[in-house]
Parts: C-alpha cells; sequence; structure tokens
C-alpha cells in the first residue's frame, strides 16, 4: 500500500541554496523559500529578483453547525486579495465578501510560531491568526453588505488541548528540484459562533457557540507565468470519527508527484500521507467532479451545491476560479487499511488559474 514517511521538519527549509524536500510531522520556524540557486531556467539571478515570483496563500476552511466557509488570502507582491466565502449547509445559499488591499511589505506571514494574516478596511475585516506554543488558530471577521448581501460577523477558533490539532509541512521540488512549493497543513477541532442579518427582513442566521472543524493550509512557492492549479477540502464527522482532508492537483506539482505532494487524510488526529490523485470534470464544474488516484487508497465524486465564479483583471495580472460548496462520495483508505466510506460529506473544492 502506498505511504510517505513523515520526518521530523528542518529548521531552514533552504540550506546552502538548495531546498530540504520531504514530508513532515511538524512545521519549520519560518515557510521560507528564498535564496534558491538559480530557480528559473538555470539562470543565476539575485534573491530578491527571483523572489519577486514567489507567492503566497493561506486558506482557513471550516464546518460549523449549519454553515461551511473558506477565508482566504493571496499574496501577489504589489496587492493582496482577500475573501471569505460562507454557506448554508442546508439551503445552499452563498454570501461572499472579497476586498482588494494595496501594497503592504508582505501580507501573509512566513513565521509559523505566531502570525497574523489580516484585512483592516472598515467594511472588510478578516483577520486569520495563529500561535503554534498553544496550538491555537483563530478567525475573525465583520463584513459589510449591500442591497444583496447581508452583514456577517464571526469568530471561530481552536481549543487548546485539542486531540484533532495536527501540524504537516510538505516541501516539494515545483516541478524540478532548482524551484520548490512549501506547504503547512494544519488540522483542528473548532469552536464559536456565526451571524448572518439580512437587512431588510432583519432575519438572522446564527451558529451560536457551536462546535465543529477546520483546516488551515499556508503555501508559498515559485509560480510559473501561468499556474493552474484545483484543491479540495472536506470536513466533517463519520461514526464519531473526526475527519479532515486536503487533496490538490496543479502544474506546479513535483515530477515525481508519488514521493512528493500535498495530500494527507486527518482522522482524530492522526494523519495518512496519500498519493497523487486527478481530478477532472467530465460533465462542466456545476455537475459532478471525480477524484481518483492510482493506488486504490481514493475513489471519491464531488457534486457541487453551490458555484461561486470571480474574474479579476489588474493592469497584467489575471486570476479566474470557481469556488464550490459540495458534497463527496465514495471511499477513502487509511495508512492502517481502513476504508472510510463518505456518503453525503461536506466540503469546499476551488479551481483556479493565474497569469502573472
Amino acid at each position: 500500500m502506498y505511504s510517505r514517511n513523515l520526518s521530523n521538519p528542518p529548521e531552514k527549509i533552504i540550506h546552502k541554496k538548495k531546498a530540504e524536500f520531504g514530508s513532515y510531522n511538524g512545521v519549520s520556524p519560518r515557510i521560507d523559500i528564498r535564496g534558491m540557486k538559480a530557480p528559473y531556467a538555470g539562470v543565476p539571478v539575485p534573491s530578491f529578483l527571483s523572489g519577486l515570483r514567489i507567492k503566497s496563500k493561506l486558506n482557513f476552511a471550516f464546518s460549523i453547525e449549519n454553515l461551511i466557509g473558506l477565508a482566504s488570502f493571496i499574496d501577489f507582491k504589489a496587492i493582496g486579495l482577500g475573501e471569505i466565502t460562507l454557506w448554508d449547509k442546508e439551503t445552499g445559499k452563498k454570501f461572499v465578501y472579497h476586498t482588494i488591499m494595496p501594497p503592504r511589505r508582505r501580507f501573509v506571514p512566513v513565521t509559523t510560531t505566531r502570525g497574523i494574516c489580516a484585512c483592516y478596511q472598515k467594511s472588510r475585516f478578516i483577520k486569520i491568526s495563529w500561535g503554534r506554543k498553544h496550538q491555537h488558530h483563530a478567525l475573525s471577521f465583520k463584513v459589510k453588505g449591500d442591497n444583496i448581501r447581508p452583514d456577517s460577523e464571526g469568530f471561530v477558533y481552536s481549543p487548546m488541548q485539542d486531540p484533532m490539532h495536527c501540524d504537516l509541512m510538505f516541501v516539494n521540488p515545483s516541478p524540478a528540484s532548482s524551484r520548490c512549493s512549501a506547504t503547512w497543513i494544519s488540522s483542528m477541532k473548532v469552536q464559536g459562533h456565526i451571524s448572518i442579518t439580512q437587512k431588510k427582513s432583519q432575519n438572522t442566521l446564527l451558529s451560536d457557540d457551536s462546535d465543529g472543524l477546520g483546516i488551515m493550509v499556508l503555501n508559498r512557492a515559485y509560480y510559473k507565468i501561468h499556474s493552474k492549479q484545483v484543491f479540495t477540502y472536506g470536513i466533517g464527522n463519520i461514526k464519531g470519527k473526526n475527519i479532515v482532508f486536503n487533496l490538490s492537483t496543479s502544474n506546479l506539482d513535483a515530477a515525481d508527484s508519488d514521493s512528493y505532494n500535498n495530500n494527507v487524510l486527518v482522522i482524530d488526529g492522526e494523519p495518512t500521507t496519500l498519493p497523487p490523485v486527478y481530478i477532472t470534470h467530465p460533465f462542466g464544474i456545476s455537475k459532478q467532479w471525480i477524484i481518483q488516484d492510482t493506488e486504490n487508497m481514493i475513489d471519491l465524486t464531488f457534486t457541487p451545491v453551490s458555484v461561486n465564479s470571480r474574474t479579476l483583471n489588474i493592469i497584467a495580472l489575471r486570476t479566474t476560479y470557481d469556488t464550490i460548496f459540495g458534497y463527496f462520495e465514495g471511499v477513502l483508505l487509511s495508512k492502517d487499511g481502513e476504508k472510510i466510506s463518505l456518503k453525503k460529506f461536506p466540503g469546499i473544492l476551488q479551481r483556479g488559474m493565474l497569469r502573472l
């Protein structure tokens, strides 16, 4: 059966201008991939120039009572994008709030010991924070709506002494060893409350002081001129077991994706590394997606309930993506050979394209 060993994380990801490739149980003090020797076409250039092609993305996905959501920050150096999307799991109704942030030194922190990534605009307050000393993660937001969208606010955090907490780091060639992609994945239980208030009717959708699950994913990579990615998060509970998984594929993946990828399944805090996957949508993005591997560990379908599509053009930057809430059906296999059967298992899928 497929497996990848999880080692202890290195103190630094880049050592003597080379990356410490591997899969790690834990995370380095800094997710910093600057300083690789000649990352593009083998031509040595100053690190501050090659560093301009390093982009960062931070996601915090959670499922709490009748709501599921995804908060995202993308660091494009010149500008930053922030977005939070909420879905009512019962009706499929979505609530989307996004913003463009002006230039700053760094949008997504490189430190993993303690950090804050935030947008402080008056109508778009969104903050993701963490402190690994106490195994703490938190998402807080307060966003104003308009004639279509309601006002929303909430606070979701991971409790201390969390048995579901698991820190993992994957440092992969991207796609060759001259460039790298580093990903920190943290699974957790969450608690908190969310309030969505309709202005006209004054009806309020509440998820008050509820328990749930979450996953935070921070990625930093040397990007191509054209980059494409599909990732999925599954978040839920089956027969008393807390289950979170991350499955992704992109044109930044390692050439040897069997040895280097970010796919992982966490069951009650115990991680299982998973093989590379193929994610396809033969019937269109709003129809059933198929997610499979070649090792018989992953055989899933994803049926969309609600799709949010967005295209953004700013000077030479173009990004387009579809963020989808839906349900998984199928089977996952754990490292112990246990079959995890999923039926109407909630999750989020995003397909994105970026042109620099």
